[in-house]
């Protein structure tokens, strides 16, 4: 009886086991894909936008005011934001803050008149990494302008961190006359 009951202890402890285990592999499953989800949303709106951007014909430049007339885009030295002129010839800018990826949309053409930046981050996500790279820009050579981002991010869960690469080039071509 004795080697009953252990016996029936041991194979309920093992079955109660394998329950927990699989409740904490859902719950982790479930963090990723929320993550995923998340930066997978911010990667999309990002580059909508920055796909429709329009080269900057103001003399002086007016929202790439380090680069200059003639450019599509203006990285940061730092690498970690973006200026551009959208569809609209409103001027935007994408950056990162602490640990959020932030908006700043401007009244007008002019990066001077940027309103307050938003969030694009959920809060209960913390970016860990967000780099811009343009290449082609410089429209010295045969290339379209192109950027390339990176966001790096963490969410609820120990194991939901996402990272999402993805490279745009505007939709209009630039055409060498």
């Amino acid at each position: 009886m004795l080697v009953a009951v252990a016996l029936f202890a041991l194979l309920g402890g093992i079955v109660f086991q394998f329950f927990v285990s699989g409740f904490v592999l859902q719950r982790n499953t479930l963090s990723i894909q929320e993550s995923t989800n998340q930066v997978s949303f911010m990667a999309e709106y990002m580059g909508r936008a920055l796909r429709q951007a329009k080269k900057e014909l103001a003399d002086p430049a007016a929202c790439l005011t380090g680069v200059g007339r003639g450019w599509n885009y203006e990285v940061s030295p730092t690498n970690d934001s973006i200026t551009f002129l959208d569809r609209n010839g409103i001027c935007r800018h994408f950056l990162l803050s602490g640990n959020q990826i932030m908006e700043q949309i401007s009244t007008d053409h002019q990066a001077a008149n940027f309103g307050a930046a938003q969030s694009l981050t959920p809060l209960a996500m913390t970016v860990t990494n967000f780099r811009v790279v343009q290449q082609g820009a410089d429209q010295q050579v045969a290339l379209q302008p192109r950027v390339t981002f990176v966001i790096e991010a963490e969410g609820k869960g120990a194991a939901a961190k996402v990272r999402v690469q993805t490279t745009i080039s505007q939709r209009t071509f630039d055409v060498v006359y």
